[in-house]
């Protein structure tokens, strides 16, 4: 199977961790792909021209990283990783699309921010960082002083808040909430956070 991906896309890092704490990453090669250069020919694999794009070994190519997440986790993990914090497949899922979400709102801000100065909107940036400080809120609220169990929701919540810090770092994210702080300081330090982290290679 091939990944494509980036090193810093938050998206692809969730189902790169996924990959890794099921024990498959030998069986998909990373595919670093520039998305919004269509002479690669990723459009053709990817018309909606996002990353993550999954292509499977028969051809098809499954896209946005919560289905590859689910299919990965359904077809080498047996669906573990839904159920394996011990939370309700539901509420995981509730929380990766809250992570998914917040990470969002980040990103709108991020790609606002590459336009000129004078095509900037410093409304809809506020907006979006409110509804990150939200989603954060949220965040703490779910997770604040749990254990570092891994399953979906953990994983997108991981990426969530290491690629806000990343990409805007001058907000003080985690200090205004220790008990989120602490639980990513123990889930940070897993061996699949470790390796994928923003700022490194793509690479297994």
């Amino acid at each position: 199977m091939r990944l494509y991906c980036s090193a810093n896309s938050p998206y692809a890092r969730k189902a790169r961790i996924v990959a890794l704490e099921l024990g498959i990453n030998d069986q998909l090669d990373l595919i670093d792909t520039n998305p919004r250069d269509g002479s690669t020919g990723f459009w053709d694999k990817n018309p909606l021209s996002k990353i993550p794009a999954l292509e499977l070994e028969d051809g098809r190519v499954i896209y946005d990283s919560p289905v590859i997440c689910e299919y990965l986790n359904e077809r080498f993990g047996g669906g573990r990783l839904l159920t394996a914090a011990g939370r309700d497949p539901w509420d995981a899922r509730v929380l990766v699309a809250l992570a998914d979400g917040t990470m969002d709102a980040a990103m709108l801000v991020r790609l606002e921010l590459t336009r000129p100065e004078n095509e900037r909107s410093p409304t809809d940036m506020a907006k979006q960082m409110a509804i990150t400080a939200r989603g954060f809120d949220r965040l703490q609220d779910l997770l604040a002083d749990q254990d570092d169990a891994v399953d979906l929701g953990t994983i997108t919540a991981g990426c969530c808040i290491a690629w806000v810090m990343f990409r805007h770092a001058s907000t003080d994210w985690l200090g205004p909430r220790p008990g989120l702080a602490r639980w990513y300081e123990r889930f940070a330090a897993r061996d699949a956070m470790r390796r994928t982290a923003p700022g490194l290679d793509l690479a297994w």
